[in-house]
């Protein structure tokens, strides 16, 4: 389990440092890298993914906490040895709700530096906006892929 501690304080260390990056080096700036792949600036988050629920600072609060409280649980059955993808996603999990609730609890909204442009097209097919977004948000969405990927390997492994 401490391997476990160490990696998450690593993980929330990556994602406020490149935040404070972005803040430092990036307002009010746009930079494109790697061609129409990349684009960093600085944007302040005050809603959840896409920008939605703008505002809603107690709701945030009450989901991070249940959030945080549900995968603190999951922290406790994790396992590098028999369950390595299982804890990698919970580390990832834990990893980036801290991360994004440690800028809520400092400034009140999420630092968000990454676009993605090549994106822009399938996003509007299903009608959502292209997004800024940080460590921690990706931390959140490769966590979701790998333990959706440990789920269907345990369920195939019990029939």
């Amino acid at each position: 389990m401490k391997k476990g501690y160490f990696y998450i304080f690593l993980l929330i260390f990556a994602d406020q440092a490149t935040k404070f990056l972005a803040r430092f080096f990036y307002t009010g700036k746009e930079i494109l890298i790697l061609d129409n792949i990349l684009r960093i600036s600085y944007v302040e988050n005050r809603g959840i993914s896409f920008g939605l629920l703008q505002g809603q600072n107690l709701l945030f609060i009450i989901v991070t906490t249940i959030a945080l409280l549900f995968f603190g649980y999951l922290y406790l059955k994790i396992d590098f040895k028999s369950k390595k993808l299982y804890s990698i996603s919970v580390i990832l999990f834990l990893s980036g709700t801290f991360g994004n609730a440690l800028d809520r609890i400092f400034y009140g909204f999420v630092i968000d530096f990454m676009n993605f442009p090549f994106l822009k097209i399938p996003l509007e097919v299903i009608g959502l906006p292209n997004f800024y977004n940080n460590f921690a948000d990706m931390y959140l969405f490769f966590g979701l892929i790998i333990f959706f990927i440990d789920s269907l390997r345990e369920r195939k492994n019990k029939i």
